[in-house]
């Protein structure tokens, strides 16, 4: 049987030959986003050819530390217009002891995407993430690295931790087809074969992908003051200091629902007023620029 190969590139790395790639790599992990501004540079060439070529490709975040659901919406939304029939899924890249906390909320966002995803750490922090390891539901993986002596080859007194499906056994491999040293993975067989790395949901049911589908905000909502059912412009400065968090869900909100890039500062400034009143206008509200009960009402109407 020939020698099959499941490396994860990046900008880092170059296709020199697509045809090679894909008889001797049964699916490509890639990079699509760091943070919630960059995008690699080759994603959308290497998505386009994973889809010329028919090879089945998934697609990771790096997560940095903090804002973690943020970074993995970014993710989505900067893929979700250039997937298709190959992609397979969604991974959260964990490796800069992110909180568990924050960690769980993006996983937890990806999940319900209805995609399949991957989990991805070192072996060194699985004790950080372990009980949302042991809670992954049925259509994720654990991909986890320990690379041994790293020198491109897999040595079996340096496995991954037992619950781990796909291996990342080095970051000093080589690949027909692709230039330079690479991360290099095995498949464990512990629980997902060959074909459930190479299968999407709906391809596995038959049905018609379903990657486009629009989705409800899956973020926290905001939960309004007290002595007043809205925000205004000052708030988190001047006035209601103690409700920072409550505003950045605020401004996170506006974001997903306008596309806008406000900074989830705790603040309402002039830039949060208006994008309220830009919601405002579009949902046909009262403009005033206060984001109260009917603004959020709206927002929970709303799908993307």
């Amino acid at each position: 049987m020939a020698k099959l190969y499941y490396p994860d590139i990046s900008h880092w790395e170059t296709v020199t030959n697509w045809d090679t790639v894909k008889n001797k790599c049964p699916f490509l992990i890639t990079k699509a986003t760091e943070g919630t501004t960059y995008v690699d540079a080759k994603l959308k060439s290497i998505v386009k050819k994973c889809e010329e070529k028919k090879i089945p490709y998934w697609l990771y975040t790096f997560l940095k530390p903090g804002n973690e659901l943020e970074q993995a919406k970014f993710m989505v939304k900067t893929c979700k217009n250039i997937i298709g029939d190959y992609f397979v899924g969604y991974i959260l890249d964990v490796e800069q002891k992110n909180s568990s906390y924050s960690v769980k909320k993006a996983f937890d966002y990806i999940n319900s995407l209805g995609c399949k995803t991957m989990f991805y750490c070192m072996y060194a922090d699985y004790n950080r993430y372990k009980d949302i390891i042991g809670k992954k539901p049925k259509n994720c993986a654990f991909w986890e690295a320990r690379y041994g002596k790293n020198d491109g080859r897999y040595y079996t007194k340096y496995p991954p931790h037992k619950t781990a499906e796909l291996h990342q056994f080095t970051e000093n491999g080589t690949c027909p087809g692709i230039s330079g040293k690479l991360d290099l993975n095995r498949i464990t067989g512990t629980e997902k074969d060959e074909a459930w790395f190479c299968t999407s949901v709906e391809k596995e049911s038959g049905k018609k992908p379903a990657t486009h589908s629009k989705q409800h905000y899956a973020g926290e909502y905001p939960a309004f003051p007290g002595e007043r059912q809205y925000y205004q412009q000052g708030d988190g400065k001047k006035t209601l200091k103690n409700y920072k968090t409550q505003i950045r869900r605020v401004q996170c909100l506006l974001n997903w629902a306008l596309g806008t890039k406000l900074d989830d500062d705790g603040v309402y400034g002039y830039l949060t007023r208006d994008a309220t009143k830009k919601l405002q206008k579009q949902c046909g509200l009262p403009v005033n620029g206060k984001f109260g009960n009917k603004c959020l009402a709206a927002c929970k109407k709303m799908t993307r």
